[in-house]
């Protein structure tokens, strides 16, 4: 009996130290920053949530679908061919600007263009290294992704409205980075104070999200 009263105090306190923190990412005019990858480091002691170790990424209608994938470290990322040609597919580690860091260290894997209702061509990688990557086509130059491995439990991708919710987090100090596809530079992380009741925090960021134009021979732009 103590040892069943011991344990359900043990979850009382965990379950009460887990707490909610939703963040908003704003762009450096103070409009919704989407596509925004939201990441939180703590020291406080508790729970952690499991990472993301799988993922997979399309390639339909000449895009990568989804155009920003987040994962944990040595999460495997498989990939599928969806569209009825030929891609070719270039992964690598992202730097500043948006070029890969050494196109050497690239991987590049050749998925042939499905046929009928045959299974689509596909392929997969387990990134290992934590880090922004970029994805890019040989054969179409307008393709372009972001796979992002997280260093961290707590990472999430926000949506159109720059919003993201971290759950489980203990209650304490906290800090906030955020990373996006169109950045220059890395930006300050944001401290925080995670409260038991939950926390709510706006970022605005210096961040001006690229303006997308129609790539030549991309019938599906917009679409």
């Amino acid at each position: 009996m103590r040892a069943i009263l011991f344990c359900s105090l043990l979850l009382a306190a965990s379950a009460a130290q887990a707490a909610d923190l939703a963040v908003t990412v704003m762009d450096r005019n103070g409009k919704p920053l989407a596509d925004a990858v939201v990441l939180v480091d703590s020291g406080v002691q508790g729970l952690r949530p499991a990472p993301v170790l799988e993922a997979t990424i399309a390639q339909e209608k000449l895009r990568f679908v989804p155009t920003v994938t987040v994962v944990g470290l040595g999460a495997k990322i498989n990939f599928s061919n969806l569209d009825s040609w030929d891609h070719h597919i270039i992964l690598g580690l992202m730097g500043a600007g948006g070029v890969y860091v050494d196109p050497g260290l690239n991987t590049q894997m050749r998925l042939a263009g499905r046929i009928g209702s045959k299974p689509p061509a596909s392929d997969s990688k387990v990134l290992s290294q934590p880090g922004a990557y970029l994805l890019g086509c040989h054969i179409h130059g307008s393709m372009r992704g972001h796979i992002y491995v997280a260093d961290t439990p707590w990472a999430k991708l926000g949506g159109e409205d720059g919003k993201a919710l971290l759950q489980g987090l203990p209650e304490g100090p906290a800090r906030v980075r955020i990373w996006h596809p169109d950045q220059l530079v890395d930006g300050t992380p944001t401290a925080v104070q995670v409260a038991a009741t939950g926390t709510a925090v706006t970022i605005t960021t210096q961040i001006v999200p690229a303006r997308r134009k129609r790539p030549a021979g991309d019938p599906y732009f917009g679409g």
